[in-house]
């Protein structure tokens, strides 16, 4: 419901009094109202800030110290911010008055275009986006805007304009301490917005490279890449690692030099996208679209060779992914296999403070855990390398392993630590204890030398890294020389370890 009846009055430019007169919406910085003038007439669009959201009052001054910037910019493409109200009325609070434009958002006309499955012309395509970089230059020698998109564009006839500087920061490192810091969405973030590195007008360049995209196709660039449009980590995946697919592909009257400069405004490193003046040079060129005069020969030089480029991009994005992956594989590992040690610590902690004579010491070296009992006895423990199979039990899929037992002047019994993962969005997983025994019929003496055995190994057992998770799988049943037996409780077997070690 809104929050400011149909006929309120307020003050706005140049302490006018307007009346309120339409609900426009809710957007996630605030209600919009229209408003008109008593005394002139004039038809302005009032949105409400709120501050209260905001958690500190710093953010709260920031909010309001960049709306305020944003009224130094004049711009026939820029949306302009006429006044700024910090909150002189208690029952309205902070709102920012603008210019009111009454065509709608380029959202609303690109869904329409999509529906009827018609493309925009390419000459007023361009048009349309010569309007939207001149906006943001602009718009950049002032602010970075941050959260481009096309629900932030509006249409006043034949012109777009750049609208909404809710979530802006200041260009001006000097400043950088009070501005404020929001949130972008997440179809049109650049990669450094998802890694946090500092932000800098290439962040915009990025999101209206992007815009650009739909403008020619109606169409997202990476939408068809990303398997669930609610999922941020979805979105973060493809801003990282998925290229901007060829124009061409999409729009075959697509002029080469804009399918290379969307590319190269999409690029994943901000210093390899162009700046504003480069991207309206070759958008205004009157030159754009293929004329007989330009050589076949070298026009598909170029063409293959912006191919090979995005070839090479593709292959390089996929190295760094697999690489990201398997760095955030091995911290969740570890941590996993740190969280299992801190569950064995309680065991530890009551043995020690009940037993008076004598203490078990725990001690870390070369990646093994020692828990030395008084009575000459270790428990090890230790965990193996993870790895991602399709190995199921009980539900989950084998992410990780390790091996627990005794150990001293005699061995003792020893099992694995199965680590699984039990749905996709579990990161961690949960751990379990699979003890091994060869199958009754199995004759001992011909397994000795196999499978890590020994003439030492006692029943039941833990196999080691070498043949762990080859072995394993058999624990989904099936006939095998051995029988496994899967047990739920890992502070239970490390608490009966230490009643067996201590014996």
């Amino acid at each position: 419901m809104p929050s400011v009846l149909i006929g309120a009055s307020i003050t706005g430019p140049q302490g006018e009094t307007y009346v309120i007169t339409d609900f426009l919406g809710r957007g996630a910085f605030g209600e919009v109202y229209r408003a008109t003038g008593k005394s002139a007439g004039a038809v302005i669009a009032v949105k409400l800030l709120p501050v209260g959201q905001l958690s500190h009052d710093t953010s709260r001054r920031a909010l309001l110290n960049e709306i305020k910037a944003a009224q130094q910019i004049n711009h026939p493409n820029v949306v302009r911010v006429l006044h700024v109200d910090e909150g002189s009325n208690p029952n309205l609070g902070p709102y920012v008055c603008m210019e009111y434009v009454s065509g709608g958002t380029l959202a609303q006309l690109l869904r329409a275009q999509g529906k009827a499955g018609t493309q925009i012309p390419l000459a007023r395509a361009l048009e349309m986006m010569i309007d939207v970089a001149q906006g943001l230059r602009a718009v950049n020698e002032k602010l970075i805007h941050r959260d481009i998109k096309p629900d932030n564009i509006l249409v006043e006839g034949k012109i777009l304009k750049i609208s909404d500087f809710g979530i802006s920061k200041f260009v001006d490192e000097s400043t950088r301490l009070h501005t404020f810091k929001g949130g972008q969405h997440v179809a049109y973030m650049a990669p450094e917005g998802w890694a946090r590195d500092k932000n800098t007008h290439k962040l915009d360049v990025y999101a209206v490279g992007l815009v650009f995209f739909e403008i020619l196709t109606t169409r997202h660039p990476l939408l068809p890449k990303v398997k669930d449009q609610g999922s941020m980590r979805d979105w973060e995946r493809v801003h990282l690692y998925e290229t901007c697919p060829d124009l061409r592909g999409q729009r075959s009257d697509s002029p080469l030099q804009v399918a290379q400069l969307i590319s190269r405004m999409t690029a994943k490193r901000p210093q390899d996208r162009p700046e504003w003046n480069e991207v309206l040079k070759i958008l205004s060129d009157p030159a754009i679209e293929p004329v007989a005069s330009r050589h076949p020969a070298i026009v598909e030089a170029i063409a293959s060779a912006l191919a090979k480029h995005q070839e090479r991009e593709k292959q390089s994005l996929e190295s760094a992914r697999k690489a990201s992956e398997a760095e955030t594989q091995r911290l969740l590992y570890s941590h996993s296999c740190m969280a299992l040690l801190e569950r064995l610590r309680p065991a530890v902690e009551q043995f020690n403070r009940d037993f008076q004579l004598d203490k078990i010491k725990d001690v870390a070296e070369h990646g093994i855990t020692y828990y030395r009992l008084p009575a000459a006895k270790t428990i090890q423990v230790y965990f193996f390398a993870p790895s991602r199979t399709q190995i199921k039990i009980r539900g989950g899929v084998v992410i990780g392993g390790g091996w627990i037992g005794l150990t001293g002047i005699t061995a003792g019994r020893s099992a694995n630590l199965v680590l699984l993962r039990e749905s996709d969005d579990d990161l961690y997983g949960s751990w379990i204890i699979c003890e091994v025994k060869l199958m009754a019929l199995t004759n001992p003496q011909k397994i000795i030398g196999q499978f890590g055995i020994t003439a030492q190994t006692v029943e039941p057992f833990g196999f080691n890294e070498s043949f762990f998770y080859d072995q394993i799988r058999y624990a989904q049943g099936g006939l095998h020389v051995f029988t496994y037996h899967l047990i739920d409780s890992v502070e239970d077997y490390f608490a009966g370890l230490i009643a067996e070690g201590c014996k």
